[in-house]
Parts: C-alpha cells; structure tokens; sequence
C-alpha cells in the first residue's frame, strides 16, 4: 500500500498544471510504471487510499457491474509510463463510466485535470461527460459545467484542464465521487462502438486550496529543501531516513533519482533553469515532495 503523508505539489503532472503550484494536490492518479494501479499515486493524507474504478450501472441495482481495468499499456508520456485501460462500453452511453472518490477536508476552490484517449486500431469511446456527485446515497449525479469531453487516438484531444468543482465540494469530509461518464454510443470514428473498444484515463488530479480557518499540515514539518530558489546547489532536510531521491521537470519527465543516498548536499548545477520537483521517499516508504527553483 502507498503510504503518501501530504504534498506540497507532486511529480509527474502535466506540463497545464504550471499555473496551480500555490495549490495542493487533493489527490491524483499518474499510474507510474512503478506503481501502475487502481490506489492514488498522490494526495493528502485522507485519500492515501482512494481508487480509480470503472463501473456499469447503479451500486446496488440488479444491473450493476465492473467493468475489468489493466494498468500495463502506455500513458500520456510514454514508455514506461503507463494508464488505466477498460474495454465493455459497446451500448453503454448514460451506463458505464470512470470514478473517483475522495475527501476536501480543510480545502476549496477545487479543480479537476484528467487527459483521455480512445484506441485507434480498437476504437475506443468518443463522448464522455464529467459528472460529480455530493455525499450521500440519495445526492444525484450533476453535470459539470464545461465538462464535455470528446477522445481521439491521442492524449490532446480527450484533455479536462482545470475544470472548476462547484463551491459545495469544498471541505467536505465525506466522500465526493466524480465519473466520466460514457455519453454516446458511437466510437471515434462516428461507428457503432464494439466491445473491444478501448477508453484510456491517465493524469488524473484534483488540486485546492487550503480553506480559511482550518489546520492543514505544512509540508516543510517533513522536508525542506535550501536555498529555493536555487542555482542547483541545495541541501535536503528531511525527518527521516532517506532512501531514494527523485527529481522531475515540468512535463513529468524524471531527470536523476538516487537510491543509496549519502549525505543531504545535493550540487545540480547543471540543471537547466526552471521548475523541478524534489521527491523524497523514506525507508518506511513516506513520500515526501517539494517545488525547487532553479536559477
């Protein structure tokens, strides 16, 4: 099980979500080629175990199913970054879809990012819609304004990037669910869609705010990372045993990782300039990450 203990602003995200740095990652499914599963890659603590599904129907009606995921095929940035797949959608529209459930404790002015393809030599679904749903078993399901999604056989055209949560998500301690939701039953050629179509979901997250008046934990309590900004000569405090160091750029892309770390002085100097971030995964496998500057 991941053990992921608060996030500053995690790895791998996609090179749209630049602007949000000032937010946190509520929780987010990257599906790396370590850790390629349905379990959240990133997040707070609360949703350290939150899960992806793809389902078909109501939970609880005669009809209601899963439908059966696969973590191995490529992601949005390629080997060996991988994504979730599900095939079953044929007849479908308005039945199957992708969710995800998670809390916003002490957090608001939420945000969704997710990118999705559809199989070419399986052409996979072409319309979904993206739906969220409050607490509780009688809340029905809301489309999200701006919320249309239309996939191709590529990960630009499938893109939700940035889309506003209503102001009811924020800073709920129970469970809000949101789904894309299969929204027609033609594939990405405008054909009958076939039951060996196939839907791809990568670089899912849900980034907030933390709400006014209400503790949340300070990510520099685990890790700090000096001078920032940098010219690539930094040093690395941690509260624990380090046991591997990962750093990413902007587009996700991992450009050092060190598992037999010795010492806290770290000299990148030959980094180029930009936005780098510091992961930092402990021998009890917390996992800890911080933004780094360089000058």
């Amino acid at each position: 099980m991941k053990k992921i203990i608060t996030i500053f602003c995690m790895a791998v995200m996609p090179l749209f979500m630049n602007s949000v740095f000032a937010q946190d990652t509520i929780v987010g499914w990257s599906f790396p080629s370590t850790s390629a599963d349905s379990i959240a890659d990133v997040g707070i603590t609360l949703n350290a175990t939150r899960y992806l599904s793809c389902q078909y129907g109501t939970y609880g009606k005669p009809s209601y199913y899963s439908i059966p995921s696969n973590y191995t095929t490529n992601g949005s940035l390629g080997s060996p970054d991988k994504c979730a797949q599900a095939t079953g959608w044929a007849g479908a529209a308005d039945s199957a879809y992708w969710m995800v459930k998670f809390k916003t404790t002490g957090y608001g002015t939420l945000t969704l990012f997710s990118k999705q393809q559809a199989g070419g030599s399986n052409p996979g679904p072409r319309d979904f819609k993206v739906q969220y749903k409050l607490p509780g078993s009688t809340s029905p399901w809301i489309d999200l304004t701006g919320g249309t999604i239309t996939c191709a056989n590529n990960w630009t055209s499938g893109v939700v990037n940035g889309l506003s949560l209503p102001s009811t998500c924020d800073n709920q301690s129970s469970q809000i669910s949101i789904r894309w939701l299969l929204a027609s039953n033609l594939d990405i050629n405008g054909n009958a869609l076939l039951s060996t179509g196939i839907s791809k979901l990568d670089d899912i997250y849900i980034i907030g705010s933390p709400t006014s008046g209400i503790s949340v934990p300070d990510v520099e309590t685990y890790i700090s990372v000096f001078p920032n900004p940098s010219n690539g000569n930094f040093t690395i405090k941690n509260n624990g045993e380090i046991s591997k160091l990962s750093i990413y750029d902007i587009v996700g892309k991992c450009v050092y990782v060190n598992e037999n770390i010795i010492g806290s002085k770290t000299d990148f100097s030959n980094f180029e300039k930009g936005v780098y971030l510091v992961q930092i995964t402990t021998k009890d496998s917390d996992v800890f990450t911080q933004k780094l500057i360089v000058e």
